[in-house]
This record gives structure tokens, sequence and C-alpha cells, in this order.
């Protein structure tokens, strides 16, 4: 080993151990995603911005301000979703239910209804 690979990966190794230290500084700094304190920011964050406590968990962010900014976009994209997102939408094919049908189609002749199957049946 020569001289330049032997500083090359002294300054490899003396980088990877700055990263490792900033690295974990800044976790120790930072509270943990999933903590209890994250967890109830998120929950005073939601109920104070009308979201469900449900969604509360999609919020992302260490502080309550990024929280908070998270939420007010989460709102916002739920508001301007157009209405129809909001219901039930129809059904594109009819269930053939008594709902479906008009009120003309439940008033039905048994004698009419034979005589057309029979029609029906005989080819005439």
């Amino acid at each position: 080993m020569d001289r330049r690979e032997f500083v090359s990966s002294v300054m490899a190794n003396v980088m990877a151990e700055d990263d490792s230290k900033e690295g974990r500084a800044a976790q120790e700094d930072s509270p943990a995603v999933n903590s209890p304190e994250i967890t109830a920011i998120r929950e005073k964050v939601a109920k104070s911005s009308g979201l469900s406590l449900g969604l509360a968990g999609r919020l992302s962010g260490t502080t309550e301000a990024e929280i908070k900014a998270d939420a007010d976009r989460l709102m916002e994209a739920i508001r301007s979703m157009p209405a129809n997102m909001h219901t039930h939408p129809k059904p594109l094919v009819p269930t053939g239910g008594a709902v479906d049908r008009a009120s003309s189609h439940l008033d039905i002749d048994p004698i009419k209804l034979a005589a057309n199957i029979m029609a029906r049946r005989l080819g005439s």
C-alpha cells in the first residue's frame, strides 16, 4: 500500500466517523417519529384542525409547527375534493331490485306475463 492509498483510506474512515457522530447528534436532538410526545402533538393538531383521529397518524413533522402545516395542507386537499367524492356514487349497473325499477314495472299482470312466455316458447 503506497502513501496515497493510506491517506485516502484514513480520510475515508475519518469522514465516515464524523458523519455517524452528526447522525447520532441529530437523532438525540430530534424526538423519534413515533414517540409518545409526537403522537400527542399529532392528535392535538388533528383535533384542532378538524381532522379525525384516524388521520392523525398520517401527519408528518417533528415540531408542532411542522405538523400544523401538514394538517392544513391535508385539510385543503380534502376541501378541494369534488363533491361526488364525499358521497356514495350511484351504481353503474342496476342491482335488479325494486329500488332500481320504475313503479310501472312493479305492477305486473301475471296472466299477461304467462301469455308472453308461452308465445315466446311456441314461436308465435
